[in-house]
């Protein structure tokens, strides 16, 4: 594993708040009820500066906020964090991924100040966005959209394909233009192939808070939008019977050491990636009942009480320990870092 001293970049998700229902997403249940293991909870700016001191801050080349379960653009402090951030180290690329739906565009022009880049989730467009982005007004997005663009801010406009907006896509990419949006990228699902149970499925069905069914979530129909991990999904279970055999065996290739990166979540735990993170809470599962938990459990891993440096001597040796083949080993890592099967990596190719 590598050393305190060779992170260069940080994944950091500053709150477990979104005002979307995702269907796909883990903050809740197929968009209806909310996950019950989460707590809303927020990272703000005097948490950062203790869990990550200037000297830290100095040594990284990228901090991006995404995240398992919120939107950036929800936390209280994000434009401030932002701002320290760029006043330590004025080098450091800082990026962010939202729906867009929420904050001023006021808070926008501020935030095209300080950021480098920011990724816009926007799967459609008025008719058809708000099929996926539950909760999420058109009139918000585009409105926050192009006040970031007007501030000279650096967008990029990432639509997930599906089957009831593919027929979209021209027209969004040309309306992302009008908008002043600099990149329109086109996204293709991966998240047809459960990570709870390791099987294809042809749909998902969406619902409301009140459980009842909203849309049905199907793939795109046109060959050019789909996922290509899916076929080698299919290969795979041929060769070895099921996926989960394949991932007792299967070569890791750790990511987190490639990019030099660290995962820090909104409760200030610390992981060496978003995928080993998002196993804590999923709301199909008890509390403790993750594989990750085992590891969990024997450490401090909050960075604001534990200084990051020590976190990676313990816990993410443990998880080092976990990548050999045995009965032990962590199927999070085989799934997100084997050398085959990377549906993740499938969507922008």
């Amino acid at each position: 594993m590598y050393k305190y001293s060779d992170i260069k970049q940080v994944h950091l998700e500053p709150t477990q708040k979104c005002q979307a229902r995702c269907p796909m997403c883990d903050r809740n249940v197929n968009g209806g009820k909310d996950n019950y293991h989460l707590t809303n909870a927020d990272l703000s700016l005097m948490d950062v500066k203790i869990m990550m001191p200037k000297a830290f801050v100095r040594q990284l080349e990228n901090l991006y906020m995404c995240g398992n379960h919120g939107d950036p653009m929800m936390a209280p402090e994000t434009l401030e964090i932002c701002q320290w951030l760029k006043k330590v180290n004025p080098k450091i690329r800082l990026a962010m991924n939202t729906n867009g739906g929420a904050r001023t565009p006021d808070w926008w022009r501020e935030l095209a100040k300080v950021v480098d880049h920011v990724t816009f989730s926007v799967d459609g467009l008025d008719d058809t966005n708000h099929l996926y982005r539950q909760g999420v007004s058109w009139d918000k997005v585009e409105e926050n959209m192009a006040a970031f663009c007007e501030a000279g801010g650096n967008a990029k406009w990432e639509f997930l394909v599906f089957k009831h907006n593919e027929h979209q896509l021209e027209e969004a990419e040309l309306w992302s233009k009008t908008l002043g949006v600099k990149t329109f990228s086109v996204k293709k699902s991966g998240r047809y192939i459960s990570s709870a149970t390791l099987k294809k499925k042809d749909s998902h069905q969406s619902q409301d808070r009140h459980e009842q069914h909203t849309q049905l979530l199907e793939p795109p129909t046109m060959e050019r939008f789909k996922n290509k991990a899916s076929t080698t999904f299919d290969e795979i279970t041929r060769k070895f019977g099921s996926m989960d055999s394949y991932l007792d065996v299967a070569d890791i290739e750790p990511k987190c050491i490639k990019k030099k990166e660290i995962y820090i979540s909104a409760e200030g735990f610390v992981f060496p990636c978003c995928w080993t993170a998002g196993q804590m809470y999923k709301w199909w599962q008890k509390p403790g009942e993750a594989q990750i938990w085992e590891h969990i459990d024997q450490y401090d891993i909050n960075a604001i009480t534990t200084p990051i440096e020590e976190i990676i001597n313990t816990f993410f040796n443990s998880i080092e320990e976990a990548w050999e083949v045995g009965p032990n080993r962590l199927k999070v890592c085989a799934l997100k870092c084997n050398k085959a099967f990377d549906p993740f990596a499938a969507q922008w190719q």
